[in-house]
């Protein structure tokens, strides 16, 4: 049996999508359960269009909380966890079950990803990142090279076994996770385009500040214990890793809204600056350096 929850807190604009992407998997799914945590724009309204899809609804008590209730609800052998503004493309589950069943010490399968927009529209090309490594050194020192939850299918007996998500982790939940599973278990990897991540202006992960800090917990817990330098040296470099993406995500938008939105501008500049003043000077520095080079240039 294969089961996907849907999770949703205020995004039932996009809910018909995402369950349509579950109906129309090349494996019929025996369980599609939706978990509302706490919204109010009525996801209910969407779901009792279809007979076949669980609704259970909660109190708001964040990503991980809910995910766990769908993961306690679930009878199926392999499950997979869907934000209600994301999409799975038709042959993700199918892909993800393979790969599991050709490979029976691994906890999870995940996939390639690619971007969309608000309306839908494809915005990348797709996106995955291959084992090189160890998983767990990898995902230390590299971040969360899996990056879109919905192109992981896990074993629903050994995920729950573990513990399922951190309730305590109000954002890197999956970060957390991947960790934990591949410090005791197997991981494994394909690189067919399973599911599209929606970009608009209410994704959680916009809140860069929250996201580093996070990002950075977890890899402390990570050093809870003896650990081996191995880990010690991956998780320093991991730090590293995550303060200069965040930084330099925000320092860059910072610089394009400058104009257009001075205020908001100087705001971001001041977050990054606290997160990290030599990545953010840095980044800025070298774009200013390359938006010069352009105008500069002869036509």
């Amino acid at each position: 049996m294969i089961a996907v929850v849907i999770t949703t807190y205020n995004h039932t604009r996009f809910l018909e999508e995402a369950i349509q992407s579950c109906l129309r998997q090349s494996r019929p799914m025996d369980e599609i359960i939706v978990v509302d945590d706490g919204s109010t724009d009525n996801p209910a309204s969407v779901v009792e269009r279809h007979p076949g899809v669980r609704l259970i609804r909660q109190d708001n008590c964040g990503l991980a909380a809910a995910r766990n209730t769908g993961l306690a609800a679930s009878r199926s052998d392999y499950i997979t966890f869907l934000d209600a503004d994301d999409r799975l493309l038709p042959n993700a589950i199918e892909t993800g079950v393979r790969m599991l069943v050709a490979h029976p010490d691994a906890v999870l399968a995940y996939g390639a990803h690619r971007f969309i927009n608000g309306s839908g529209a494809i915005e990348s090309d797709k996106h995955h990142v291959a084992l090189t490594e160890d998983p767990y050194l990898q995902l230390l020192r590299t971040g969360n090279f899996i990056a879109m939850h919905a192109t992981v299918v896990y074993r629903r007996e050994r995920l729950a076994a573990i513990g399922g998500f951190d309730v305590s982790m109000r954002s890197c939940e999956d970060y957390e996770l991947f960790l934990r599973i591949a410090r005791r278990g197997s991981i494994v990897t394909h690189d067919d385009l399973v599911a599209e991540y929606r970009i608009h202006g209410d994704n959680m992960s916009n809140n860069r500040s929250m996201m580093l800090a996070a990002a950075l917990s977890v890899l402390d817990k990570q050093l809870a214990g003896p650990v081996d330098d191995d880990v010690r040296l991956a998780v320093r470099d991991g730090r590293r890793f995550w303060k200069t993406y965040y930084t330099g995500e925000l320092t860059t938008e910072a610089l394009r809204a400058i104009r257009a939105e001075p205020a908001k501008a100087i705001r971001m500049l001041r977050q990054a600056l606290q997160m990290s003043p030599p990545i953010t000077l840095q980044t800025a520095a070298f774009r200013i350096k390359r938006k010069a080079s352009v105008v500069n240039s002869p036509v």
